[in-house]
């Protein structure tokens, strides 16, 4: 506010029309978007010149009073005393507005202009929401959130899916995930979670991988696989709800409409097989599941369903193999359902038994001196423990029902995207 019964508003302007005597601005707010409008005569003639001098994207800073209109699509319109250009704008490259849609990698090229359109700003506010209602979750259930390492000097899920870095003379990598560093912190406090982002050097190219993102960890000591279960359940149902209560208008924006669900179904890794054999699909007993198997899977369930276990041959070195069946190991996978259903999160129980540790090391080809302190630290009477790692870019494209992951990242990195 400024002076009485005026207001000072900034913004982009997104277009202007002219009819006869009048012009109407549609400005582009940080929050939204706002009418002004002008009357030649009723205003300066030095203002009504500069309104005919607007281009797009021009940032103005607009001082006038605002009043109800029944005429305006919003409802309010600003009568201006005074508009000041704060910085010019030549015409943008691509149509903000979506009238005129852009390909993707024009869209990605032009990706600072492109997060002011509308649409795209609603899934960056929705995007906020979720990682802030994680948090809220997480605390209320008694977590304490700490920060792990992103530079390691060993891999953390095995493979050649690192990013090397030359660090002060010596290999070092970029971390695939806080999981080791995540089990060590666990034994101190019981409950512990990190929100930050991974890196994988994947060549993959579907709708669901990136090679940076983001990953809500969460670590729990004396936990069995139906709490891991449930806490995951009422984790994105929280998520949800916290959207639903604080981004009514940017979902309507989207056209999406969310709601809670009720349940969760449980299927075992041979139903999963069952159910892709069905659908066409060769997938022999102990293969993991490509991304062509699991769209074929969700496709299947109207609401999530996990797969508690798995061949032990695909999963990682840290998870407990079952003791009972022990071609199977307690990886337990978190699936969005539908049509943009998609992995949420992978997770399970955790081995916390240094000798059966060091044997699924060699097993997965590496060499247990390079764990030797996460190997160590399991000698000193080290809890039972389990945890999860959930995707923040999968599970906002999967709720918001976006056709890629790339639009659920601000700037996304893939194997072909490295900027801007």
């Amino acid at each position: 506010m400024e002076g009485e019964g005026l207001s000072v508003i900034y913004g982009h302007v997104a277009v202007v029309r002219r009819k006869g005597k009048i012009a109407f601005i549609l400005l582009r707010t940080f929050d939204g978007e706002e009418q002004v409008t002008v009357k030649k005569g009723e205003v300066p003639e030095d203002l009504w010149q500069l309104v005919n001098e607007l281009g797009r994207e021009y940032f103005i800073k607009v001082k006038g009073r605002v009043v109800e209109s029944s005429i305006a699509k919003l409802g309010r319109e600003i009568i201006p005393q005074s508009i000041e250009v704060i910085a010019p704008s030549p015409p943008p490259p691509i149509d903000l507005y979506g009238k005129v849609e852009a390909e993707w990698p024009t869209r990605l090229k032009y990706r600072y202009l492109d997060i002011r359109r509308p649409k795209v700003k609603a899934i960056f506010r929705v995007r906020s929401t979720l990682m802030r209602a994680a948090r809220e979750f997480l605390y209320k259930q008694g977590f304490v959130e700490l920060n792990f390492p992103i530079i390691i000097a060993t891999a953390t899920e095995g493979g050649a899916e690192l990013f090397p870095v030359q660090y002060f003379g010596r290999q070092a990598y970029l971390a695939q995930s806080g999981q080791l560093y995540k089990q060590s912190a666990v034994a101190a406090f019981g409950k512990v979670f990190s929100i930050a982002p991974s890196f994988r050097a994947e060549k993959s190219r579907t709708r669901k991988h990136l090679t940076e993102f983001w990953q809500i960890d969460a670590e729990v000591a004396l936990v069995e696989p139906r709490d891991l279960m449930d806490l995951q359940f009422r984790l994105v149902n929280y998520i949800v709800e916290r959207i639903v209560e604080e981004n009514e208008k940017d979902l309507q924006l989207l056209g999406v409409k969310l709601e809670p669900w009720q349940s969760y179904q449980v299927i075992t890794y041979d139903e999963a097989l069952e159910i892709l054999r069905r659908k066409g699909f060769n997938v022999e007993w102990g293969m993991d599941f490509g991304a062509d198997e699991e769209r074929a899977l969700v496709s299947e369930f109207e609401e999530p369903f996990f797969i508690p276990q798995f061949p032990k041959e695909v999963t990682a070195f840290y998870y407990m193999v079952d003791r009972e069946n022990p071609r199977m190991a307690h990886r337990i996978d978190f699936m969005g359902p539908g049509e943009y259903g998609v992995e949420w999160s992978s997770g399970g129980l955790r081995e916390h038994d240094p000798e059966r540790l060091t044997q699924r090391i060699r097993e997965a080809g590496m060499n247990p001196e390079s764990f030797s302190w996460y190997l160590d630290m399991f000698k000193y009477g080290f809890p039972p423990h389990g945890g999860f790692g959930m995707g923040v870019e999968r599970l906002l494209q999967s709720l918001l029902r976006l056709e890629r992951i790339h639009e659920a990242a601000l700037y996304p990195r893939t194997p072909d995207i490295v900027e801007p």
